[in-house]
């Protein structure tokens, strides 16, 4: 059995472990996928953790400093307004940061909108590693957990996700759970990154 605390206790760093505590006390898909899967026999494995700023190189500077690193990992999204940077540390979930591009073409983007509502000491979303996207999605529908559109990936392929939808705050959109099944692949599609964006703005509807 796996409980939020001991999920909790894996990263003992301040700066995830108490926005990743903040994060489980706000999300009940998150909260619920844990207890179904204690019931399931699932293991519980956070695949990334994200985070929504206005200057993705500032907001990384408290997770340089702790040992997290980028290695060259960037998703560009020019037509939709947004980038981002993967950052990683050993034993530690890997950080997708993301940001509107400062420019003309991040008033594409409704990231900044976002972040202005909510800040950026919180994680939009994690995601966590499932090994059968179809079976734990249909376990979690039967349970009241609604999502938002259709798993993006086909079968088989490298890197398959969806989201829940989205948790509200203030009567807006706030933060989702991720399903991500990978197969050999530890990296971030961007044409798959670009879809769950637009999925995320999707609130449950009870």
């Amino acid at each position: 059995m796996t409980t939020i605390e001991q999920i909790l206790a894996r990263y003992p760093e301040p700066l995830i472990q108490r926005p990743l505590a903040d994060y489980y006390r706000g999300n009940e898909a998150a909260r619920r996928f844990v207890e179904i899967s204690n019931k399931k026999g699932w293991p519980v494995i956070v695949d990334h953790l994200t985070i929504r700023c206005l200057d993705i190189d500032r907001r990384a500077r408290p997770l340089l400093a702790i040992g997290y690193e980028n290695r060259n990992e960037v998703v560009e999204y020019p037509e939709q307004g947004w980038w981002a940077k993967v950052y990683r540390k050993s034993d530690y979930p890997a950080m997708f940061i993301d940001q509107a591009y400062a420019d003309e073409r991040g008033k594409k983007s409704f990231l900044a909108a976002w972040v202005k509502r909510f800040g950026e000491d919180c994680f939009h979303h994690i995601a966590v590693l499932v090994d059968d996207i179809e079976v734990v999605k249909a376990a979690m529908e039967a349970e009241g957990i609604e999502f938002s559109g259709e798993i993006v990936g086909p079968h088989g392929t490298r890197l398959r996700q969806i989201f829940t939808a989205s948790e509200q705050r203030d009567g807006q959109a706030f933060s989702v759970l991720e399903l991500a099944e990978r197969h050999n692949y530890a990296g971030f599609v961007p044409e798959q990154a670009d879809g769950l964006m637009q999925a995320s703005v999707k609130v449950k509807r009870r």
